[in-house]
């Protein structure tokens, strides 16, 4: 009877002292618990604690950030591990996240038209038509010939001059939030001409930018890098060397009229128009009249008929009337003379027409 006692003491006695070491346990771990926040505070890095439990087959189970350890006891063989015990640790592993794909990366079929366009564009974009340096200093670029590139530089402006006159509608920039594009204007009137300020906000960037305009569409790729910058980028444009050689031709045109006879060739400089007329006004009357010095030539208006081409007579000594060898030649009679008098007769009895030709007193 009092071995049993003394059994029933032993096991009551051995629960207080379990009691009080879990109660000590929980103890240490909150005052342990306080130095793990201001190790993490003053290395400015989380010191996450991980938890460490025993299990039989000594396998290790990943939670979340922590990591559970099984390993059996060393007073105790491992078949009597069944109850389990947490032991806090220090150790922690800094996982850093995983990268986060923007772009899927994903590549649509395309088919035989799709790549014939995306062949046609290459080519265009990789066209070797090198810019040339214009008056003003400025990288210029032929319009339309291929894919125009500006370099520009952070903490620099460059700067995309357009046609003068041009009136900019719309800028769209691919990458508008690291490409910085205002506009910029110089000039009054129609010859007002829009500057495009472009600035990067970093290096090693590449986009495009589409700007539309009352005349045409520009399309530039805008690149860039360190210290290498475009400060101003302009274009020639194929229809102001079409429109520079229509009016140079105009010009020479209009030259020709003025000094050159259509209807001879003859160049103006090198004739006398010394010769005035008199008489009736028909619509017949010659437009002028002039010599080369051995030829005299009247000219109609374009109007006349064949018909209506009036007789030329030449005028003597008392007026009198004298044959004279001529022809038709375009508009004109070219006479194998200097005529000094003559007359142009047309019709006859009352309603004969004339007027008369006298040559001025001027010497050839």
């Amino acid at each position: 009877m009092n071995n049993i006692k003394s059994v029933g003491k032993v096991k009551e006695m051995k629960s207080t002292v379990e009691k009080i070491n879990v109660r000590t346990v929980g103890k240490v771990a909150i005052l342990i618990f306080p130095l793990f926040i201001g190790l993490s505070m003053a290395s400015g890095q989380p010191i996450v604690p991980a938890i460490q439990t025993t299990l039989p087959d000594q396998t290790t189970l990943p939670v979340k950030n922590t990591t559970i350890s099984a390993q059996p006891p060393l007073n105790k063989p491992v078949s009597q591990s069944v109850s389990q015990r947490a032991i806090v640790t220090s150790q922690t592993q800094i996982m850093s996240p995983p990268p986060i794909n923007i772009i899927s990366g994903y590549q649509s079929p395309m088919n035989t038209k799709e790549k014939q366009g995306v062949r046609l564009a290459d080519e265009w974009k990789s066209n070797q038509a090198l810019p040339t340096r214009g008056v003003d200093g400025s990288v210029l670029f032929l319009y339309g010939a291929t894919l125009p590139s500006v370099v520009c530089a952070p903490l620099y402006a460059c700067n995309l001059k357009l046609q003068s006159g041009e009136t900019v509608t719309q800028i769209d920039v691919a990458d508008n939030i690291r490409w910085k594009v205002t506009p910029s204007t110089y000039g009054n009137g129609s010859n007002t001409t829009t500057v495009l300020v472009i600035k990067p906000t970093d290096s090693g960037l590449q986009t495009d930018m589409t700007i539309s305009t009352d005349r045409r569409m520009y399309v530039v790729k805008l690149l860039s890098r360190m210290t290498d910058w475009m400060p101003l980028v302009s274009f020639a444009y194929p229809e102001d060397v079409s429109a520079a050689w229509a009016a140079y031709y105009a010009k020479k045109k209009k030259q020709r009229e003025e000094t050159i006879i259509p209807s001879t060739g003859q160049n103006i400089a090198k004739l006398n128009f010394g010769f005035r007329m008199g008489g009736d006004d028909p619509l017949w009357k010659p437009t002028r009249i002039y010599t080369d010095g051995s030829k005299t030539y009247i000219q109609f208006p374009p109007a006349v008929r064949s018909d209506e081409a009036p007789a030329l007579v030449v005028l003597g000594s008392g007026n009198k009337e004298q044959l004279v060898n001529y022809r038709m030649v375009g508009d004109a009679y070219v006479v194998d003379r200097v005529l000094q008098r003559a007359a142009l007769i047309s019709g006859v009895g009352g309603d004969q027409v004339r007027v008369t030709i006298t040559r001025d007193g001027s010497v050839y």
